[in-house]
């Protein structure tokens, strides 16, 4: 039962990070309580992206933070953040209070999105760990959905309402502090070299690993939020549906991670590094399946068989990352990690605007999935190269 308890404890850490967005179904109320004070829809829009940029922030400072303060203290630190930060405008309903407090959320994203991670691969190894690394992306998509669902009840209370999600976060703290061990954290902390020794430095080598492993997350980020986008739009435009219909697919293409997350060591144990190969391969297909389809179901089993893969490519990344990079470098490369989920989420509606130039007839579909090809003939070169290598 201890140990059941220690990993829902761990695992508790990631299902906030993507709740940035859990929020947006009380956007149409605030829009419509600020316009009386004359702030326009966009500046009230900006209250739920903000939060990204204070995400990227906290990232980069993480490097000097950790100087400062232990692992331990630092996860308490962002969940308190994510919890007074996030609730704030609960009491507090001035655009500016509201702007300072969405920041304030996303420093405390910022501090727990690479601890959620790195702290599976101190407290487990080989096959445990694998498998937690699956449930940890369970545990995310779970998080996010759980959240959004319950902002859907809360603004029934008013849009200030909604933000009371952001109080699970104490629930979280509590658990950590009551059942993760402090050992575990001390002995990383352990790890670090003394304030007086030079700071281990990546190589060359370690450089090419963490940005390669950063643009499989941009990549694969940047897709999947072009795709649940334009899901509705194709919906609608090709009358296969309606706007609840698609609404429907894309709860089920986002729910997949959760069954991609519980299968995700089953699969790494038979297809090893051939995973990632087939991951993107068969992501690809999906991007063409979703542009292709012309009947709701179609495009609904496209859409989950994407949002399969793209949990699975990530999970991928995030394990990768935590295998091979050694513990006192870990938070660097993981931050250089993060750094490419966050970009690929942020210009998901810049890149495909000029992919549709270059392709008028596919529009962004066609580029991305031209992408996915490149990627996966990449990989297996690697692969190859790899195999002979050892042999």
């Amino acid at each position: 039962m201890k140990r059941f308890l220690e990993k829902t404890s761990l695992l508790a850490l990631s299902s906030m990070l993507v709740s940035t967005f859990a929020v947006t179904p009380a956007l149409p109320q605030m829009i419509k309580h600020f316009a009386q004070l004359g702030i326009s829809a966009t500046q009230v829009e900006n209250l739920i992206t903000i939060t990204s940029f204070a995400i990227m922030i906290s990232l980069l400072l993480n490097g000097l933070v950790v100087r400062w303060l232990s692992e331990r203290a630092i996860i308490v630190t962002g969940l308190l953040l994510m919890a007074i930060g996030g609730s704030m405008p609960l009491i507090f309903s001035q655009f500016s209070l509201v702007f300072l407090a969405r920041i304030l959320l996303g420093l405390g994203i910022g501090l727990i999105n690479a601890r959620a991670i790195n702290i599976i691969s101190h407290f487990f190894t080989g096959k445990e760990r694998l498998q937690m690394m699956g449930l940890r992306g369970s545990a995310e998509v779970l998080g996010s959905a759980s959240l959004t669902g319950l902002v859907g009840l809360l603004i029934g209370f008013g849009w200030q309402a909604a933000f009371a999600v952001y109080l699970f976060a104490l629930l979280i703290l509590l658990l950590f502090l009551l059942f993760v061990p402090k050992e575990g954290l001390e002995h990383q902390d352990s790890q670090s070299l003394d304030p007086n020794q030079a700071r281990p430095k990546l190589n060359k080598k370690l450089w090419k690993l963490g940005l390669s492993l950063a643009f499989l997350a941009f990549f694969v980020i940047n897709v999947n939020t072009f795709l649940i986008i334009r899901i509705p739009q194709i919906i609608i435009d090709k009358g296969i549906g309606t706007a609840q219909e698609a609404s429907y697919i894309l709860s089920l293409m986002q729910l997949m991670g959760i069954l991609a997350g519980t299968l995700f060591s089953q699969l790494f144990s038979r297809l090893q590094s051939w995973l990632l190969v087939l991951a993107y391969t068969f992501f690809g297909f999906s991007i063409l399946g979703i542009a292709l389809a012309d009947k709701l179901w179609l495009l609904g089993l496209t859409a989950m068989i994407s949002g399969f893969f793209y949990s699975i490519i990530l999970t991928l990344v995030f394990n990768q990352a935590s295998d091979r990079i050694p513990s006192s470098l870990l938070n660097t490369v993981m931050t250089i990690v993060l750094m490419g989920c966050n970009i690929g989420g942020a210009t998901a509606a810049l890149v495909p605007t000029y992919l549709e130039t270059i392709s008028p007839i596919m529009g962004a579909f066609g580029p991305y999935a031209f992408m996915c090809a490149l990627i996966s003939l990449w990989l297996m070169i690697k692969q190859v190269r790899g195999s002979q290598n050892a042999t």
